[in-house]
Formats: C-alpha cells, structure tokens, sequence
C-alpha cells in the first residue's frame, strides 16, 4: 500500500486534537519549529483543538499566554491540566464546597476553586485548626514544605479520598532530571501504606476531560504527543488514536523497546495536514514511501532512504515488528535485535539530509 495524490491527509479522519505541550509546541520557552504554524492551520480548517498538559502547577491563562506568545492559537478555555481533572473527580466525590487540601501550585488551588470546592492551605490544615479537609489533591509545587507533607500524611492517614495529578517521577529542567509529583506520590504512599488515585497522562481521566471539552467522539479525536508512556499509552488507555511526533525526548529505539505502538510516526505536526504513508513487506524488505529497508542478521539494512527519514523509520519499524511477529510464529528462527535496529533508527534521523 502506498500514498497517492488521492490519499486524504491525516487530519480529515479527525474532528479534533488533544496536543501535549512540552516536546511537541514548545521546548522551554522556545516553539518547536513549524509548531505554531501548523496548529494555526488546525484552528483555520476548523479543527477543534485542546492542549492537554500533566503540569498541574500552572494555571490554565499561564499556559494559553505562553502558547499565544509563540504564535499558537490559544485561550484559557483551549487547555486542560492535569489539576483541573483531578479536581473533577474530586468534585463527584465530596460535596459542593468541601475543604479539599491543596498540595500543590496555583494550579491546584484554581482548579479546585472553578470546580465548586474550597482549596485549604497545609497550613490552614494543622492540628487545632477549624478547617474541616475532606479530600487531598496533589500537584506539583516548587514552595511545597516537609512540615505540608506531614499534614497530607496525618489527613490520608484518616482514609481521605486521594487524588494525584500525575505519576511523572521525574520533572525535565535545563540542568537534568528533577523529582517530579510521582516521586512525592511516592512519598506519601510510603509513609502511609496506601496510592491515590491519578488522573493524569497515561491514565484516562486527563484526556476524557479534554474529549469533554472538545466534544467530539473518541473515534473522531486523534491525541498528539511525543511521549509513549505518557501520551501514546493515555491515548490507547482512553481509546483515542495517536500521532507519535520525533520532536521530543522518545526516540525509535525506545518504541521498540516497548510493546505499544501509535497509530501513526510523524516527524513534525506538519505531517497531519499530508497522506500518511503505510509500511508493507515487499519481496527482501518492507517499504513505506520511496523507502526500502530489510533486515539482515538481525540488523536494519537501508536500501533507500528516500525523500523522508521519517518514512524509513516506519519502515523499519514494521519490519522489526513483523520480522519478530514471523519468529513467534515459529516460520522463521530470526529474531531481530530491538536495540540495534532501534539504534539504526535512532541514526537514520540524525544523519544529514541525502
């Protein structure tokens, strides 16, 4: 199978989108290339559109100011945080107006707000105080204390509903790798021998909220993101396809180190406005595009690169999974090595442009 000038672009199957922010639209505070044109062009053709975020420490007019000053388009209504669907599970779970401890950023504290409830401080929270707390919600926040902790392990330690943003264990700053909410999840669940539960990517809730918003069917909505385990297994989790974009942390070699697979490769949000072109088996190797790879001793051969790197990848790829898929099958004794053929991948995207 391959693409023809007939062949619709990605985005006609799809009403709407759920785009993941950092690694897809921006790299700290600068846009990924083409990013903001091409969510320009979305919002042009009249596709719906929602940025669906684990940062629960910003507030949603914080991350639509950011996003505008690149040049994409965005209001306050267009995201959603991982904050504001913890606080919706939270808001089904107690009553209107319930003290709801807020252990986290000013995104905690808002969400909470616009969902009826009452945020409490940690310190408003401490013994003797006339502040009744009927659940926990926690997110990540820089000006969180030792002593705040205490306070959510004393409440939790009464059987309070718990709710966690997000499982991130790690948190990505300019210097490297810093502890994120699910280390502090981890914290808490040490100390008092029991999870919340999260709603955050991978896990349904966060994009069920964004379907919400965007009101489109599962069917209909295509979730972009450059993580797998966060972005690409929500998306599987909750339903929803998914455009598995290079230009963020996850290469090919960690897809193929692991068993779930998006719906599509691309390699920058330009390529949903173009036909997608499929990976088949060929006689001697698989094709995608004008690309031809094959397998040999367990090594990925590059026949033709072609005009996309892009294309060889999902090449590769495809004859990585059905090369493994032929050996489980026991109709050949070949099994592909997923670390070198993910490193030839992995190269194939950084070599210069033939």
């Amino acid at each position: 199978m391959t693409t023809s000038a007939e062949t619709p672009a990605v985005l006609t199957a799809y009403d709407g989108v759920v785009c993941d922010l950092d690694g897809v639209v921006y790299r700290g505070d600068d846009a990924v290339p083409g990013a903001p044109e091409a969510l320009q062009r979305m919002a042009a053709h009249g596709t719906g559109l929602v940025y669906a975020t684990n940062n629960a420490s910003r507030v949603p007019a914080e991350v639509a100011a950011h996003l505008a000053s690149l040049g994409a388009p965005a209001e306050p209504a267009d995201v959603v945080t991982s904050a504001e669907a913890g606080a919706e599970r939270l808001a089904g779970l107690v009553p209107t107006g319930s003290g709801v401890l807020a252990l986290g950023g000013p995104g905690v504290v808002e969400a909470l707000t616009r969902s009826g409830l009452r945020p409490v401080a940690p310190p408003d929270a401490v013994d003797g105080a006339a502040v009744e707390v009927a659940a926990v919600l926690q997110g990540f926040g820089r000006e969180l204390t030792v002593r705040d902790f205490e306070t959510a392990a004393r409440l939790l330690a009464s059987g309070l509903p718990w709710v966690a943003t997000n499982d991130d264990a790690t948190l990505p700053l300019p210097w490297g790798q810093s502890p994120g909410n699910g280390a502090y999840v981890v914290l808490l669940a040490t100390a008092t021998g029991r999870r919340p539960e999260v709603v955050g990517k991978p896990h349904p809730p966060l994009y069920r909220l964004a379907l919400n918003r965007l009101s489109t069917a599962p069917e209909r909505t295509l979730a972009v993101g450059d993580r797998l385990d966060t972005d690409v297994a929500g998306a599987l989790a909750t339903g929803i396809d998914s455009a598995w974009v290079l230009t963020g942390v996850d290469r090919p070699s960690d897809l193929l180190a692991r068993s779930l697979r998006p719906t599509y490769v691309i390699d920058s949000l330009a390529q949903l406005f173009e036909p997608y072109a499929v990976a088949w088996a060929d006689a001697g190797g698989w094709r995608c595009g004008d690309a031809r790879v094959h397998l040999a001793d367990g090594d990925l051969v590059v026949d033709e690169v072609g005009a996309s790197p892009v294309e060889a990848v999902r090449a590769g790829i495809a004859a990585f999974d059905g090369t493994r898929q032929a050996a489980s099958d026991g109709r050949t004794g070949a099994v592909p090595d997923g670390r070198r053929v993910g490193t030839a991948l992995d190269e194939l995207l950084t070599a210069p442009a033939r």
